[in-house]
């Protein structure tokens, strides 16, 4: 089995993890849960549909990454992991997920590559860092007007932001450290739209 084969057999397994957790939120009677899980699922497939229309391997561990940030997501709302394990639970979705978002950031990066529109590699990672947080400060925004609009308790003062943020910092600067280690594995002559196809 060779890696690629390895991490689609990783996304079989949260298939159906992911399904048992659509069966989960029915019983609950959590309807919006269940759609999230579903949206979830199809999420998974993106990736793999787009490797099999391009012809190309995104980078190892991609997939998996985004699939386990789903994972929390999904497991943390449905199983009210976030409220019994808070505020840890959080903070580690929230590095999860900045790492999955970097790794996305870095495979788009390849694929503008692979297309000939040309990032510098040494401007890669300082694009990986700006983008990851600047979204992850949306999201902050959002959950507080999401608090503001339904009641919820999404965002839980300035404190929780400010550990949401260092907790994104971590899990972006984990996905600039592999993204650096994949640009080193570029030979030389060639760009890093390479990393999609070293086979070829």
């Amino acid at each position: 089995m060779n890696r690629q084969q390895l991490e689609y057999a990783v996304l079989i397994v949260f298939v159906f993890l992911f399904l048992w957790f659509a069966v989960q939120a029915v019983l609950i009677d959590d309807t919006t849960r269940f759609y999230v899980v579903l949206i979830s699922i199809v999420l998974l497939g993106v990736p793999v549909l787009f490797e099999r229309k391009m012809a190309v391997i995104l980078p190892f561990g991609t997939k998996s990454i985004v699939a386990l940030a789903l994972f929390l997501h999904i497991a943390g709302g449905i199983n009210r992991w976030y409220w019994k394990f808070m505020p840890y639970y959080d903070k580690l979705a929230h590095g999860v997920s900045a790492l999955a978002l970097g790794l996305l950031i870095f495979s788009f990066f390849l694929v503008l590559d692979s297309w000939e529109i040309r990032v510098r590699p040494s401007r890669i990672l300082p694009w990986i860092f700006v983008l990851v947080l600047l979204l992850g400060l949306c999201w902050e925004v959002g959950e507080y007007y999401i608090d503001v609009l339904v009641q919820s308790s999404y965002n839980n003062g300035v404190t929780d932001s400010i550990l949401d943020v260092l907790s994104n910092t971590i899990g972006t600067i984990v996905a600039m450290a592999i993204a650096a280690r994949y640009l080193k594995s570029v030979p030389a002559g060639r760009t890093p739209g390479y990393l999609l196809n070293p086979e070829q």
